[in-house]
């Protein structure tokens, strides 16, 4: 289903993709090695922190949920003063929080608002980010269970298969789900997101294959996990998600 090496290939030449700049945040820390440290122990529970949106106009600001606001944060925090030529924006449940709400209104009688219902689409996060930044930028809007965040990988790693001299810019975010569906998930409730501008590495880079599934799924988010793993000096980084194998490596 996917090939052996999935790193770039440009005129015959083996790339990976380097991080020209990241942001995260997650109410544990800033440091994706603090949110991971944290988390690995047996009955973590999430911390309780603002969520940052000193980046978004006070207009925006006030219409948008907290997912969203998290997810425009970090993109701006990432981006910075670059243009990117490509977005791709990962959730795996999107805004299921405000969406829940919205069936409740359905189910009570209540009138929809259409401010809610706009914001509550899976790729409003993305739309939302175009407007601030002035982007015009093309988007993608990836959601694909547990291996969200290797999709989207796969997603900016083909872009820049075409578009050698292009800038990627990777988010990835999610946030615990509605009491109501935690029992239909084996995954832990995590609040965060993670920033990647990627580029065609001319050198080193992080390379993704296909790797066989491991006995038991990884029961964390992906996309922290990932950056845990790239700012660390381990070699490799395997996941197992829903019975797919993913394997990181260093170039």
């Amino acid at each position: 289903m996917f090939p052996e090496r999935s790193s770039a290939a440009v005129d015959g030449v083996q790339y990976g993709l380097k991080i020209a700049r990241w942001a995260f945040w997650s109410p544990e820390g800033r440091q994706p090695a603090e949110w991971r440290a944290h988390w690995r122990a047996p009955h973590a529970c999430g911390g309780q922190r603002d969520i940052p949106d000193d980046a978004i106009p006070p207009a925006h600001r006030r219409r948008m949920g907290a997912l969203s606001r998290l997810a425009v944060q970090i993109a701006l925090e990432t981006a910075g003063d670059a243009s990117p030529d490509y977005l791709v924006f990962c959730s795996q449940h999107g805004d299921l929080t405000r969406l829940r709400e919205m069936l409740v209104d359905i189910a009570t009688g209540v009138e929809l608002s259409p401010t809610s219902f706009s914001q509550s689409v899976h790729n409003a996060s993305a739309g939302l980010y175009t407007i601030i930044a002035k982007s015009r930028a093309p988007v993608s809007s990836l959601a694909s269970g547990a291996s969200t965040f290797a999709c989207g990988w796969l997603e900016a790693e083909g872009v820049l298969r075409r578009n050698p001299s292009s800038r990627v810019l990777l988010i990835c975010y999610d946030e615990p789900l509605p009491a109501d569906y935690v029992p239909y998930s084996t995954q832990r409730q995590c609040l965060y997101a993670l920033g990647l501008l990627l580029e065609l590495a001319d050198g080193r880079g992080f390379v993704l294959s296909a790797a066989p599934s491991e006995e038991r799924d990884e029961s964390l988010p992906m996309a922290p996990l990932f950056a845990a793993w790239a700012f660390s000096a381990e070699a490799t980084l395997h996941i197992s998600a829903e019975g797919q194998g993913w394997l990181w490596s260093r170039q």
